[in-house]
């Protein structure tokens, strides 16, 4: 083969070559726009759903906030007629007022889509690094708050409903029996408890930063609603 043949067969082949890279760059490049278009999809249908269910959760803190306000504030109304003197009308604002104290509504947030989805391999898709930490921490600062829930259900439960139900004849209505009670100090004392229980949680939801998180991951993810 003379020197003019070789040239001429190590430049085809050369080409050939270069052909077949720049041929398996763009296909890796349009398997990689492929793919990403998919992650995508993939992002946005998640986010979408978290913002769903953070809309959902915010209806239902707030709903508890404007409940818990109305419990504190009928407890200021029952507090305000300490000493309890054994009357009718006092007996009656109490028993207006029982109901509306009584009421406890707990923060029961939707959590399964995040909890599913950090446990796959689908959080990757996720690219805001802001969005992530807060999905990633939102469940240590739901249950941090919950403890205060917890205690304020608790109290109500285990403490001031069974002191009502074995001290008060519900029956009995403004009997002597009832009226005696409800100037112990240990009934009184319930009362300062409740209210501080339920003030304790709305700080809570303040102080370890449940509105601020929905809040925030709402906004993060309001371009997918």
């Amino acid at each position: 083969m003379s020197s003019g043949n070789t040239s001429k067969y190590f430049k085809y082949a050369i080409g050939e070559i270069l052909l077949v890279v720049i041929g398996i760059l763009i296909a890796l490049q349009i398997n990689n726009w492929n793919e990403g278009r998919k992650d995508r999809i993939k992002e946005a249908t998640i986010l979408k759903q978290i913002n769903l269910d953070f809309k959902s959760n915010k209806r239902q803190l707030d709903s508890i906030k404007i409940n818990n306000d109305k419990v504190i504030a009928g407890c200021d109304v029952i507090l305000s007629l300490m000493p309890f003197k054994k009357e009718q009308a006092t007996a009656d604002t109490l028993f207006k007022y029982m109901p509306i104290v009584m009421n406890v509504k707990t923060f029961n947030p939707s959590n399964g889509t995040i909890e599913a989805l950090i446990s796959s391999s689908s959080f990757e898709v996720i690219r805001n690094d802001s969005l992530r930490n807060l999905l990633v921490s939102w469940k240590d600062r739901y249950v941090d708050f919950s403890e205060e829930e917890q205690y304020a259900r608790d109290f109500q439960i285990w403490q001031l409903g069974p002191y009502w139900r074995e001290n008060f004849d519900f029956i009995g209505g403004f009997s002597d029996s009832n009226m005696e009670q409800m100037v112990k100090p240990q009934f009184m004392n319930l009362w300062f408890d409740k209210r501080q229980s339920v003030l304790e949680v709305q700080n809570a939801i303040r102080d370890e930063g449940i509105e601020r998180y929905i809040n925030e991951i709402i906004r993060l993810t309001e371009a997918y609603d």
